[in-house]
C-alpha cells in the first residue's frame, strides 16, 4: 500500500496540475474565439473570384493552369500543415501518414509548423521548411508561400500542387483534408470551369496580355485560398488543443478521485486501529 504521505503528495502534485491545465485551457479557449472573429470567411469574395477566373479561362489561348497530359510524369509540390505547438500528437500523425500515402519520389514537400518538421525528420523525408504562421494571418505572409510553389509550377518543374491541413469543422470535430491547387482543372469545380455562359458580357480588354491577366488572377486565387486554408488549420489546431486539455483534465479528474479513495480509506483503517487498540487498552485495564 502506498504511505499516506504519498498518497497525500500525490493529491497535491495532482490539484496543481489540474489548475495549469485549466489556465492553459482557458488561454487556447481565448485564443480560438480571438482568431474565430478576426478570420472572416469572404464566401461572396471567393466566389465572384473564382467565376471570373472561369471566365477568362474560356477564352482562346493555350495556359499552364489547365491540365496537361505533358505534365503527368513530373513530380507535384504538397504543401503540409501542421501546428507548431504540443497537445496535437494524433492530429499531426494523421496528417503526416495522409502525406506518405499521397506523396511519390521526388515530390517537393513543403511543411509549416515545427511538428510536421519534428515528424518528418525523424522519418528522414527530404523538405523545404516555410515559415512558422503568425497569430494574426495576413496576405502579405501567405504571398511568401504562395511564391515558393507557384514559381515551380509556372516554369514546369511540377505536375500540381496540393495542400494537406485540417480542416476546422467545430469545436469538437477536425478533419484532415487533402486540397489540390493546381492545376485549376482539378481545384476548381467543373461548373465554374466549364460555364458557357459567364455573367460577364461585353468586350474585355487584357494587359499587358491575355497571358499575363490569367496569371495575376490565378496569383490572386492562390493567395486568398490558400489565407482560407491556413485559418481553417489554425482554427482547428487551436479546437484540437481545447479538446485535448479538457481530456486531460477529465482523466486527472478520475486519477485523483481514485487517490481519494485510497487516502480516505487510509485514514479510515487508521482511525479504526486506534479505536481498536483504545478499547483494547481499557479493556486490560478493567480486567487488571
Amino acid at each position: 500500500m502506498i504511505p499516506i504521505s504519498k498518497l497525500k503528495q500525490n493529491l497535491d502534485f495532482n490539484k496543481n496540475l489540474n489548475e495549469v491545465i485549466e489556465v492553459m485551457k482557458l488561454a487556447a479557449t481565448l485564443q480560438f474565439n480571438q482568431f474565430r472573429l478576426s478570420h472572416e470567411p469572404f464566401v461572396e469574395f471567393n466566389t465572384s473570384l473564382e467565376n471570373i477566373i472561369g471566365f477568362i479561362l474560356q477564352q482562346k489561348t493555350q495556359n499552364i493552369f489547365l491540365k496537361q497530359s505533358k505534365r503527368e510524369q513530373l513530380p507535384a509540390a504538397i504543401i503540409l500543415v501542421s501546428s507548431d505547438e504540443g497537445f496535437l500528437g494524433e492530429l499531426n500523425a494523421v496528417l503526416v501518414n495522409r502525406l506518405i500515402e499521397k506523396m511519390r519520389a521526388g515530390d517537393h514537400i513543403f511543411v509549416v509548423g515545427k511538428q510536421g518538421e519534428e515528424y518528418l525528420n525523424e522519418l528522414m523525408i527530404h523538405f523545404s521548411l516555410l515559415p512558422p504562421l503568425k497569430d494574426k494571418l495576413e496576405f502579405s505572409q501567405i504571398a511568401v508561400f504562395r511564391d515558393e510553389v507557384f514559381a515551380l509550377y509556372a516554369k514546369g518543374m511540377i505536375s500540381s500542387v496540393s495542400v494537406i491541413y485540417s480542416r476546422f469543422v467545430n469545436l469538437t470535430s477536425q478533419q484532415v483534408e487533402s486540397e489540390i491547387l493546381l492545376p485549376l482543372s482539378d481545384a476548381l469545380s467543373a461548373q465554374v470551369i466549364g460555364n458557357k455562359s459567364p455573367v460577364y458580357k461585353g468586350d474585355f480588354l487584357f494587359e499587358p496580355d491575355l497571358g499575363a491577366a490569367v496569371e495575376g488572377w490565378v496569383k490572386l486565387w492562390l493567395n486568398f485560398r490558400l489565407f482560407q486554408i491556413f485559418g481553417l488549420s489554425k482554427l482547428a489546431e487551436l479546437a484540437a488543443r481545447i479538446m485535448h486539455l479538457e481530456g486531460s483534465i477529465q482523466e486527472l479528474n478520475k486519477v485523483n478521485q481514485n487517490l481519494k479513495l485510497d487516502y480516505f480509506k487510509y485514514l479510515h483503517g487508521l482511525s479504526d486501529k486506534t479505536i481498536r487498540e483504545i478499547y483494547a487498552s481499557r479493556l486490560v485495564k478493567n480486567i487488571g
